[in-house]
């Protein structure tokens, strides 16, 4: 750009003066020169354009796969994060299920009525539950639960029975079925 500054004026001095044939021959090379200045500075311009522009694109698409990937990660840990949070919500349920129920501490309480080995008939008025499959025992058990099955001994059972989870009630009958 000093150059080019220089140039135009040595030019300018050059016009001013009185112009001998040499002078204006020098003349219209200096001119030429500051045309061909001019025309490479116009070049490299574009060059250092076009590279700006390139690395430009390139640093933008570096940032764009570092945004993909950082997002990919992101989710892959939310995944196992959320993954970690199921198996800790459902370890109560694992626990749950490893804690055994004590069927024959259960059946204490009913052999007062049915026996040791479930064959009395309870205060004379109910069947022999010995031998009883675990389909028939947890029917009957339930429906003691919820009053529809027991005739008279509805009132006798449901408060025994009221008591009893599910699962106790499953524990129950596979321990009456095979006594």
């Amino acid at each position: 750009m000093k150059i080019v500054l220089a140039l135009a004026v040595t030019l300018l001095l050059i016009g001013c003066s009185e112009e001998t044939p040499t002078q204006a021959q020098a003349g219209k090379e200096i001119t030429q020169s500051i045309d061909k200045i001019a025309k490479v500075v116009k070049e490299e311009s574009v060059k250092i354009s076009k590279s700006v522009e390139k690395v430009t694109q390139e640093s933008v698409q570096t940032v764009s796969n570092k945004a993909e990937e950082v997002t990919q990660k992101t989710k892959k840990v939310a995944q196992k994060t959320v993954v970690a949070i199921d198996k800790v919500l459902e370890e109560p349920k694992i626990v749950e299920e490893k804690v055994s129920i004590d069927a024959k501490a259960l059946f204490a309480k009913c052999s007062s009525c049915h026996g040791i080995d479930g064959d009395k008939k309870a205060l004379n008025k109910s069947q022999s539950i010995k031998g009883w499959s675990v389909t028939k025992l947890t029917a009957a058990i339930n429906g003691y639960k919820d009053g529809s099955y027991g005739g008279s001994m509805k009132g006798v059972m449901k408060p025994q029975i009221n008591k009893l989870s599910d699962d106790e009630i499953k524990a129950l009958s596979e321990y009456i079925s095979k006594l």
